[in-house]
C-alpha cells in the first residue's frame, strides 16, 4: 500500500483504499473523478451493489490510499472493464465476496483479501491461546485439587502419627468416664 494521496485524480484502474475504524474499504478508480466499488454494507445494515460513485463520496472525508502491484494480469482500461461487467451485482458477502476481493479479481484475475487473511490469523491466534488457557485451567485445577487431596492426606497421616506418640495413659486420660 502507498502512502496517503492528498489528490483527487489518479491513474486509471487504480486500487483505492480507506481506512476506518476496524476494516478498510476498497475501489478501483474509474477516471474523472468515479470510483467503482461494493458498496456492501455502506449503507447502514443494508446490502447494497457494486456501484459506481464520485471519489468524495467514496472517502467519505478519510484519506484515500492506494494498493500497487508489482505485474497485475490486466492493464488499466481492462481493469476498469471488468469492474463494469459486474456493476449492479448484490452478491456482497464479508468473508468471501468483499469490496477488497472484487479489486484484486479485476486487477489480478484471483479473488483475494488481505484483510480477511489478518481477520483469520487473529481468530486462529485466539483459538489457540484461549485452547491452551483452558487446557493450563484445566491442567491447574488438576493440580490444585491434586494439592489439596495431597494436604488432607498429610494432615490426616500426621494426625495419626501424633495419637501414636501420645502415652497410652494420657490417651485413655481423655476418654474417662465422667463422675
Amino acid at each position: 500500500m502507498s502512502m496517503q494521496q492528498t489528490q483527487q485524480h489518479f491513474p486509471l484502474g487504480t486500487h483505492l483504499i480507506v481506512k476506518h475504524f476496524g476494516y478498510s474499504h476498497h475501489g478501483i478508480y474509474a477516471g474523472r473523478g468515479r470510483v467503482i466499488h461494493y458498496s456492501g454494507f455502506a449503507h447502514v445494515f443494508k446490502k447494497h451493489p457494486i456501484e459506481i460513485t464520485s471519489i468524495q463520496r467514496f472517502a467519505r472525508g478519510k484519506p484515500i490510499y492506494t494498493r500497487d502491484y508489482p505485474s497485475p494480469r490486466y492493464k488499466a482500461k481492462a481493469i476498469v472493464r471488468r469492474m463494469r461487467s459486474r456493476m449492479h451485482e448484490n452478491q456482497y458477502h464479508l468473508i468471501i465476496n468483499n469490496c477488497e476481493h472484487l479489486c484484486t479479481w479485476a486487477i489480478t484475475g484471483i479473488e483475494s483479501s488481505t484483510q480477511v487473511v489478518r481477520m483469520q490469523r487473529r481468530l486462529a491466534t485466539i483459538g489457540y491461546v484461549s485452547s491452551i488457557m483452558s487446557y493450563m485451567n484445566s491442567l491447574m485445577l488438576t493440580i490444585a485439587t491434586a494439592c489439596f487431596a495431597i494436604v488432607l492426606y498429610i494432615k490426616l497421616i500426621l494426625r495419626r502419627q501424633a495419637k501414636k506418640s501420645i502415652p497410652v495413659h494420657l490417651q485413655l486420660k481423655g476418654k474417662e468416664p465422667k463422675k
